[in-house]
């Protein structure tokens, strides 16, 4: 039986949920605080009742997880505050030119299901540094240098991962978002304390249900407002039909579906365009919390499957995010042409205008609004869609706990994997071999504590620096890179190169990271120009490709010019690439 239904505490505390909710309470502070919180302590109870004390739960989840249940909890664990709060804003005001995300991220699980998932199952590791030590020869050099680079990916991105608790925390709960933060990492900290990735592999596959269902349920509500059925995803092509014919009517070129040479992470022109997509799939393959759902699985086919329903589960709202964006483009193009008095009246605008995130402005004093003196935030696509249609106050909260789940989900995984790689990588296997499973254990909740305060300590940074919002969504696509840069030419080469050796693994890592890292902070945070190719601007994502490029070069060049590792790294490779 499943652990989420044989827990009468956890069933004890739904139905006392619903029950206050169905009370008409008749102050949505308080029912927000009940989704809210009553959402965190539901994924704790669950946590508490799978907890366990074995090392193999908490670094691999004893490889026992269903595929259909690690596909759904990967799509948690992937899909982040970035995905679930402005992915659809970003396709809304970007149109074409946001294309690279959707496509990167999810051909990057495509590529993945062939080319690394199965291997990384077969390895018989338990984290990525380890893999990368075993393809490196067994030598240990290659295992720290891995530790560094674990840290440098997972940092970035969790960052971007509090900073989004923060922001839910703080608009829904009006509490400061800098206290918000460390709330959220106590929350992520509590799941995975129990039991690792045994305890958080349930939770985040609870949470997915939870993400997807409160992200399709305002768009299906406004989908219904506006006669698209059966469901909006049939009837898209009508949609933006509909959508261009208002823009064409406006005088507005070029057209949302049309490129608009608008600068994407820092770059401009097709060339940034389709670096950018090809970095996110490369990176994609290289994020080592995502690796990690690979080794929880029961065996190489198993592991296949998984990413074969995290696809689909993925899938499910990237496709939705394009409905939002959609519907959200023709609902602001209602008021255009309109009085100002009219439209500075409309409900929802007045609801938003106070947060700074929707700004009205009759620049040419005509009286009427011009398409271009109306400006929105991102995140108001899925945040506000709830007002723009007038729907129940009670569906904003809803989605707030959604968002919630996105970032909470992926921000286990994130301190897990850092946790579980100073445990095993460092403590198990240079400090204290010798350790027991229960210090061993103990240690990795230690290290979750450590690096949880550390995460939550830069969100707050984040959250304090007045500019940091420009570059918050860019953090996630950064993490990107630096995947991109450092593990996937090392897995993928390691694979299928057997003349690769220690020497070019290492070289590659530390030549892909060299590469990337001063460039992403020097055009993404301390605003340097960026480099020109062919005359197009190369953003700070899509210098991931270059970065990427590097590393794959310097390894197969190191490895050319030194000895070639002996028959055990051979026989290591032979194994992996056997079929069961």
């Amino acid at each position: 039986m499943s652990p989420v239904v044989r827990n009468p505490l956890l069933t004890a505390i739904v139905v006392v949920l619903l029950a206050l909710l169905a009370y008409p309470v008749g102050q949505e502070y308080l029912t927000s605080l009940i989704l809210i919180i009553g959402s965190i302590l539901v994924y704790l109870v669950l946590a508490l009742t799978i907890r366990s004390q074995a090392v193999a739960d908490f670094y691999v989840a004893g490889r026992s997880i269903p595929p259909v249940v690690n596909g759904a909890a990967t799509a948690a664990d992937w899909m982040s505050a970035a995905s679930f709060l402005s992915m659809a804003g970003i396709i809304a005001f970007l149109g074409f030119d946001a294309m690279p995300y959707v496509i990167g991220w999810t051909l990057g699980y495509t590529l993945m299901a062939f080319t690394i998932a199965p291997f990384v199952r077969k390895s018989g590791t338990y984290t990525v540094p380890e893999l990368i030590e075993r393809l490196a020869g067994n030598w240990s050099t290659a295992r720290v240098i891995a530790v560094l680079m674990v840290f440098i990916t997972s940092l970035t991105y969790l960052t971007a991962q509090l900073v989004g608790v923060g922001v839910v925390f703080s608009r829904f709960l009006g509490i400061p978002a800098t206290i918000a933060v460390f709330v959220g990492v106590f929350g992520a900290l509590a799941y995975a304390w129990t039991s690792g990735w045994r305890s958080i592999t349930w939770v985040q596959f609870v949470q997915y249900w939870v993400l997807i269902s409160m992200y399709l349920l305002p768009v299906l509500i406004a989908a219904a407002f506006l006669g698209l059925y059966p469901i909006p995803h049939l009837q898209y092509g009508p949609l933006m039909a509909e959508v261009e014919a208002r823009e064409a009517a406006a005088g507005i070129s070029p057209l949302w579906t049309e490129p608009l040479a608008r600068p994407f992470a820092g770059g401009t022109g097709m060339l940034n365009w389709i670096l950018a997509a090809l970095v996110l799939m490369l990176g994609t393959m290289g994020l080592p919390h995502i690796l990690v759902r690979f080794y929880t699985v029961t065996n190489v086919h198993a592991a296949r499957l998984s990413v074969g329903w995290a696809l689909l589960f993925i899938g499910l709202l990237y496709t939705t995010a394009s409905i939002y964006a959609a519907i959200a483009r023709l609902s602001i193009s209602n008021l255009w042409n309109k009085p100002v008095d009219e439209v500075m009246n409309t409900p929802w605008i007045q609801k938003w205008l106070p947060t700074g995130l929707v700004r009205v402005n009759d620049a040419n004093e005509d009286g009427i609004i011009q398409p271009g003196e109306l400006a929105f935030h991102n995140d108001i696509v899925v945040v506000g869609m709830p007002d723009m249609f007038g729907m129940l106050w009670l569906i904003s909260p809803l989605v707030a706990v959604g968002g919630l789940a996105a970032a909470l989900s992926t921000a286990d995984g994130l301190l897990l994997a850092m946790s579980t790689a100073i445990s095993r990588d460092i403590y198990k296997r240079f400090i204290n071999p010798q350790a027991s499973e229960a210090g061993e254990v103990g240690f990795v909740r230690a290290m979750l504590v450590v690096i949880g305060l550390i995460g939550g300590f830069l969100g707050y940074l984040a959250i304090r620096d007045p500019g940091f919002s420009r570059y918050v969504a860019l953090l996630v696509g950064w993490a990107f890179v630096f995947a991109a840069s450092t593990f996937t030419p090392a897995i993928m080469l390691g694979i299928f190169w057997k003349r690769l050796n220690r020497y070019g693994i290492v070289a590659g890592m530390i030549v892909g990271m060299a590469v990337a890292l001063p460039y992403v902070l020097a055009v993404g945070i301390f605003d340097a120009q960026p480099l020109v190719l062919f005359g197009q601007k190369i953003g700070t994502i899509a210098w991931g490709a270059i970065s990427f490029l590097a590393n794959a070069l310097t390894a197969i060049v190191v490895s050319l010019l030194t000895p070639p590792e002996g028959k055990e790294r051979e026989a290591f490779v032979d194994h992996m690439r056997m079929p069961d």
